[in-house]
């Protein structure tokens, strides 16, 4: 319905928009743990939060056996989708993408790892600029955040 409302005025005017659809692959195995934990920083998270959120996403470590023998491996990625957790952690880092400084003409809708982001300009070629301003922004944030 968001999306209905924000362009179909624009079309009503002859304007041009641009809808892009984005999927963030592995999504929440991709949730990388300093950006969230920066992100409670940022948001002021109440201490007591703050340091439950730490202490949950501290000495994580992956472990494989094979034939008695066993490795592992420090982790600062992942919530699992099942997990209590996984899905809010997400949203924290997720957050910061949403909160990038857009156009004016720009809006984002997110919903679990997708991604919309909404372009209305005057012209196709006014558009194209806008669009390809706002995914490089995107790709900044992604790469940031280790996604």
């Amino acid at each position: 319905m968001e999306v209905r409302q924000y362009i179909e005025p624009h079309f009503n005017r002859r304007g041009v928009a641009i809808i892009i659809s984005l999927d963030v692959q592995w999504a929440f195995v991709s949730a990388w743990w300093p950006a969230i934990l920066q992100k409670l920083r940022d948001i002021k998270c109440p201490r007591n939060l703050y340091y439950l959120a730490q202490d949950y996403l501290k000495e994580r470590k992956a472990v494989m056996t094979l034939n008695n023998i066993s490795t592992g491996k420090n982790i600062t990625k992942g919530c699992p989708q099942e997990s209590c957790c996984g899905p809010g952690l997400w949203n924290i880092q997720y957050d910061s993408l949403l909160n990038l400084q857009y156009k004016n003409y720009t809006r984002v809708v997110a919903f679990a790892h997708d991604l919309l982001v909404l372009i209305r300009a005057e012209s196709i070629g006014e558009a194209e600029n806008i669009a390809n301003i706002e995914m490089s922004k995107i790709a900044n944030w992604a790469s940031d955040n280790k996604i």
